[in-house]
C-alpha cells in the first residue's frame, strides 16, 4: 500500500451485537484487496467487473498507471421511508451494487478528465484551476454533475484544496431511479476519489484528512447541486455500511451510524426492480422535494398553532417533525399524544390550497414562495400535511419496532414468529407509503402484492418510490422459487421481450455489505 493512503486502525466500540461509529474515530478503509469489499458468494463475478474496469483504464488511458479505485455501493433501505429529512432514524443497509470510479493521479495537464464505460454518457474534461468556482446548472440532466457535485462537496469541506490532474474511468452497477439511490453512490464515491487523489502524493494520508462523517455530511449538502434535497439517509448508508448489519442512521442532534447485526438464521432480502424508473430530478417538483415542502411547512404550521417557538433549521432549510417532537416532549406530551395534535391542527384531510397555507403560516404567499419552494421549485394545488405528518410519525414508530425486534433473538425454535412480526412491520409501512405518503404506483403494489402471496414474511417499497425498488424478507429456503415466480408474474407478463441477463439484474438476493472504500493498485 502506498504510504500517503495508509489507513488507521479501526477502534469501534461494541455492545452485544451492536457498534456505534463516532466521526472521531471512523475512517474511510484503504484497501489492497477485493475480498475485504465483497462476499464469498459476489466475489469471483467483481473480481472480472473490476479487471474489466481496469482494462477500460488502460484503453482510456494508455501508458499510465491505474493508481487506485474509489468504491461507494448503494443501499436498501428495509425501514424508515421518507423520515430521514424530517431527521429520524432510518434502517438502510449497504448492498453489493456499487460505482467504481478508476483514477490516475498528477499528470500535471491542469485536467479532470471523465471517461464512462456507458457509452451512453459521453466523456467530460475540465481545467482544474475552474473547478472551484465551476456552475453545475441543476436544471439540466448530465451525467458529469454529479461529479462535480463531488468535486463542491470537497471546497465544502476544504476550503483551500488544490485538486491535482485525475484521469478517470467510471463504472456504475446501480440502476438508476430504481430506489437504490444511484446519484448518492455517484457523488460519495467522487467526494471519495477527489479526496484521496489530493492526498495522494502528500505526506499525510487520506484519514488525517476525512472522516466517515465528513464524508457523509459533505455529500449530503454537496447533492442538493444537482437540485436534489437529500435527507442524508442514502450517503450515510453508502458510507457506512458493515457487512452482516443494517444500520440504524441517526440524525439527531447529530449524525450517527449504529451497525446492528441481524438475529437468527434462514432469511434473505429479495430487491426487485420494477424497471419503472424514478428519478428525483425529473419528477422532483411533484414527487420528491414536494414531499420534502410539505413535511417542512407541516411542521412549521404545528409549531407555530401549538405555540412551541421556533423550530431548529435543517440546513438552512425549515423546521422538522423531529423538532416538533422535541417541543412537545419539553411540554410533557409523547409521542402518541404528538399524532393526535396532529390531527387536530390538520383536519382537513381533502389538503390546503396555497393561501390557507400561507394564513396558517402567518405569511404572505409570496414570501411563502420565496422561502420554501423556489430553491426547489415544486407543483401542488393543495399541500396533504395531515397524511405527510401521519406517515412521518407513524413510520419513526415502525422503524423503533423493528429494532427493537433485532436486538432479541428469536424464541429457540420460533423463527417463523420472529420473521413474520419484522415481515408485519415493513407491510405497514408500504401501506402508509401508498395511503399517506401516495408514493407508491401500480408496478411497486403488484410486486409487493405477489412477494406476500408467494411466502414473504414481508415485502414493502423501498427508496423514494414512484417506481424503482421493492425489498421483501423471505425465507431462505424459498429464495429460487420466489424469484422465479417474480419473473413469471411480473416481468414476463409486463415485459415479456427482457432477456435472461436483464431478468437476473431486475432481481438480487443481496446481502448487507461494506460501505465506501479506496482500493489501491
Amino acid at each position: 500500500m502506498s504510504p500517503s493512503l495508509q489507513q488507521k486502525p479501526s477502534t469501534t466500540q461494541s455492545s452485544g451485537s451492536d457498534s456505534t461509529m463516532s466521526s472521531k474515530d471512523h475512517y474511510v478503509p484503504v484497501l489492497d484487496s477485493l475480498s475485504s469489499v465483497y462476499s464469498a458468494s459476489a466475489l469471483p463475478a467483481q473480481e472480472q467487473r473490476w479487471k474489466g474496469l481496469a482494462d477500460a483504464f488502460t484503453k482510456s488511458f494508455p501508458g499510465e498507471k491505474l493508481d487506485f479505485i474509489a468504491r461507494s455501493p448503494g443501499r436498501v433501505n428495509i425501514i424508515g421511508e421518507h423520515i430521514d429529512y424530517s431527521l429520524f432514524d432510518v434502517l438502510p443497509m449497504a448492498i453489493t451494487q456499487d460505482v467504481l470510479i478508476a483514477v490516475h493521479v498528477g499528470e500535471g495537464d491542469g485536467k479532470v478528465i471523465l471517461h464512462n464505460t456507458d457509452k451512453q454518457f459521453p466523456s467530460r474534461e475540465y481545467d482544474t484551476a475552474s473547478l472551484k468556482d465551476i456552475a453545475i446548472d441543476a436544471t439540466v440532466h448530465e451525467w458529469s454533475n454529479y461529479f462535480l457535485s463531488g468535486v463542491k462537496g470537497a471546497f465544502a469541506l476544504i476550503e483551500d484544496i488544490k485538486i491535482p490532474s485525475m484521469h478517470c474511468v467510471i463504472n456504475g452497477r446501480i440502476p438508476t431511479g430504481s430506489g437504490l439511490s444511484s446519484s448518492s453512490a455517484f457523488v460519495c464515491a467522487a467526494l471519495l476519489s477527489i479526496l484521496a487523489s489530493v492526498q495522494f502524493n502528500s505526506t499525510k494520508s487520506l484519514t488525517d484528512v476525512v472522516t466517515k462523517s465528513d464524508l457523509v455530511g459533505s455529500a449530503i449538502v454537496s447533492e442538493r447541486n444537482v437540485g436534489v434535497n437529500s435527507g442524508g439517509m442514502d450517503q450515510s448508508a453508502s458510507v457506512f455500511g458493515v457487512p452482516g448489519h443494517t444500520l440504524r442512521v441517526q440524525f439527531y442532534p447529530t449524525l450517527k451510524a449504529t451497525p446492528i447485526a441481524f438475529q437468527g438464521e434462514g432469511f434473505a432480502f429479495v430487491i426487485a426492480n420494477t424497471l419503472v424508473v424514478a428519478d428525483k430530478f425529473v419528477t422532483g417538483p411533484i414527487h420528491y422535494n414536494l414531499r420534502v415542502v410539505e413535511t417542512t411547512v407541516g411542521a412549521e404550521i404545528i409549531a407555530r398553532v401549538c405555540n412551541l417557538g421556533p423550530l431548529p433549521i435543517r440546513d438552512g432549510f425549515g423546521g422538522t417533525f423531529r423538532g416538533v417532537v422535541e417541543g412537545f416532549k419539553a411540554k410533557g406530551v409523547d409521542f402518541n399524544g404528538v399524532i393526535e395534535e396532529v390531527k387536530k391542527v390538520f383536519s382537513k384531510e381533502e389538503g390546503y390550497t396555497l393561501a390557507e397555507t400561507a394564513e396558517l403560516m402567518g405569511q404572505s404567499e409570496a414570501e411563502l414562495v420565496k422561502k420554501y419552494m423556489t430553491r426547489f421549485p415544486i407543483r401542488a394545488e393543495r399541500f396533504q400535511f395531515r397524511k405527510r405528518a401521519l406517515h412521518v410519525l407513524e413510520e419513526a414508530q415502525r422503524v423503533e419496532q423493528f429494532c427493537q425486534l433485532l436486538g432479541k433473538a428469536p424464541a429457540k425454535g420460533d423463527t417463523e414468529t420472529y420473521f413474520a412480526a419484522l415481515g408485519n412491520i415493513m407491510q405497514a409501512s408500504h401501506k402508509s407509503c401508498k395511503e399517506q405518503f401516495d408514493c407508491s404506483c401500480d408496478e411497486l403494489d403488484q410486486i409487493v402484492g405477489l412477494a406476500m402471496a408467494n411466502g414473504a414474511y414481508g415485502s414493502r417499497l423501498t427508496g423514494a418510490g414512484w417506481g424503482g425498488s421493492t425489498v421483501s424478507l423471505v425465507p431462505k429456503s424459498i429464495v429460487s422459487h420466489f424469484v422465479k415466480t417474480l419473473k413469471e408474474g411480473y416481468y414476463l407478463k409486463r415485459l415479456p421481450g427482457l432477456t435472461e441477463e436483464e431478468l437476473d439484474d431486475a432481481i438480487c438476493v443481496t446481502e448487507p455489505g461494506l460501505g465506501s472504500a479506496i482500493v489501491e493498485y
